[in-house]
């Protein structure tokens, strides 16, 4: 048996970028079931994948099962058990670097940045399997207001409210504890998503806007700079430079630069589709993520 061991069920890109990994394995016909604490399953998104919990995993898995995890901290208590451990690295915080470490763990990336990461700290050359943004997100020529500016503020909310103090011509829609439909729907209607975390090691949310043919105007970022291609598909600048940029683009003259750099955000999040993502799992399966997957 093969388990995707999750921290909980809270509304981070992570639990649902596992349960998305674990979904398309389930379609490929590989045997796997998510672990949470308690046994549910998350209801801010759906998804088909079985669900148990994690006493179950301690006391069932085998030397013959794999366990899969994302969590740096998971590494501590799932180490001891019978089972092959393998990472999913889904970002490149520090936390990550003692647990990469372990010559007997398995790796998988999912961004070309953590790939190069984890091939720079280990001399190992991870598995690449990739990332998709869920079929909702994707545009279908819903009502878009220009002025529009959709952004989450769990993290760099005063970088938002500076532009909203510092911008005239724009409207501002926080997307806060939304359930993915929700958030879909909320960054079709608007013409710009304005990313606010600075550094962020695992960027999903920014892509997801592109998705859904909004200007990314974001601040500097780690994790999602293999996408984010400043003045091509985005705008990206320093928080203090935001509010300024953000004005400047929004002018009248500026209509048909706004029209292409979301053309150019669609176009870059049609590489991230579903079904693009099956189709690089189905090949890994037949080569080196076959190789970790129990399949038994």
């Amino acid at each position: 048996m093969n388990y995707y061991v999750l921290p909980g069920t809270t509304i981070h890109g992570g639990i649902k970028v596992g349960f998305q990994f674990c979904e398309l394995l389930a379609q490929l016909g590989v045997r796997i079931v998510a672990a949470t604490p308690d046994g549910t399953a998350p209801d801010w998104f759906t998804s088909s994948v079985a669900v148990v919990p994690f006493e179950r995993v301690k006391a069932e898995a085998t030397s013959a099962d794999t366990i899969f995890f994302s969590y740096p901290h998971d590494h501590a208590r799932l180490r001891d058990l019978p089972a092959r451990l393998v990472f999913h690295c889904q970002g490149t915080d520090p936390l990550i670097e003692p647990v990469i470490a372990d010559p007997d763990l398995g790796l998988l990336s999912c961004w070309p940045q953590a790939h190069r990461f984890m091939l720079e700290k280990t001399g190992r050359d991870p598995v690449d399997v990739g990332i998709s943004v869920s079929d909702c997100f994707f545009y279908q020529g819903e009502p878009k207001r220009d002025d529009l500016v959709a952004f989450m503020p769990r993290r760099g909310a005063p970088i938002a409210v500076d532009c909203q103090r510092r911008t005239t011509r724009l409207a501002y829609l926080a997307i806060d504890r939304q359930i993915e439909p929700d958030c879909a729907q909320s960054m079709k209607r608007a013409g710009w998503y304005l990313a606010t975390s600075v550094g962020e090691w695992f960027g999903l949310p920014s892509l997801e806007a592109m998705a859904a043919g909004c200007l990314v105007a974001s601040v500097p970022v780690v994790g999602g700079m293999d996408f984010l291609v400043p003045d091509g598909n985005c705008l990206l600048c320093e928080p203090d430079d935001l509010p300024e940029q953000l004005e400047r683009l929004s002018m009248p003259d500026f209509r048909d630069e706004r029209t292409r750099l979301r053309q150019r955000g669609l176009d870059t999040a049609q590489a991230y589709r579903r079904s693009v993502h099956r189709r690089k799992l189905a090949r890994s399966l037949h080569g080196p993520l076959g190789d970790l997957v129990s399949w038994a």
